[in-house]
């Protein structure tokens, strides 16, 4: 099992940091492993949303449904993914700091399949995906740019 937080301030409101986080159409624009999110229930997010997400790991094309576990407005947003390679669920949690908001992200996967061999690699590359995807949105963010 692999699992991990990162955590990254943002120079925006709790509530802008939350409405980029909770609206997967908007992941392509910070995390370089994505390629398309899209919610599939109908309806403003909230528990049991779903979401179809493509993303890139290690070279290869990842396709998974997603559900929101967990949401609590401009706080709190957990899912799952079902399907895919691993399963995988995450947390992302919001809170008011200083100028601005403070994002956790935590994650919690279990390699399998030809993620199997990379045994605790794989909680490594995770993470550093998970900082430098992070960093990059707390670039745009702070920049306008999102």
């Amino acid at each position: 099992m692999a699992y991990g937080t990162v955590n990254v301030h943002i120079s925006r409101s709790a509530g802008d940091v939350f409405a980029v986080i909770a609206d997967v159409s908007k992941n392509t624009r910070w995390s370089l492993s994505a390629v398309e999110g899209r919610q599939t229930s109908p309806g403003p997010v909230g528990v049991g949303t779903t979401a179809r997400e493509v993303s890139t790991f290690l070279g290869r094309r990842i396709e998974v449904d997603s559900e929101v576990t967990e949401f609590i407005v401009d706080q709190r947003l957990a899912y799952r993914t079902n399907g895919g390679p691993f399963p995988f669920s995450g947390s992302f949690d919001v809170t008011a700091e200083g100028d601005g908001a403070r994002l956790a992200a935590t994650f919690e996967a279990t390699p399998a399949g030809g993620f199997a061999f990379l045994g605790p690699l794989f909680a490594r590359l995770v993470r550093r995906a998970l900082q430098r995807d992070l960093a990059r949105l707390k670039r745009l963010m702070d920049g306008g740019e999102l």
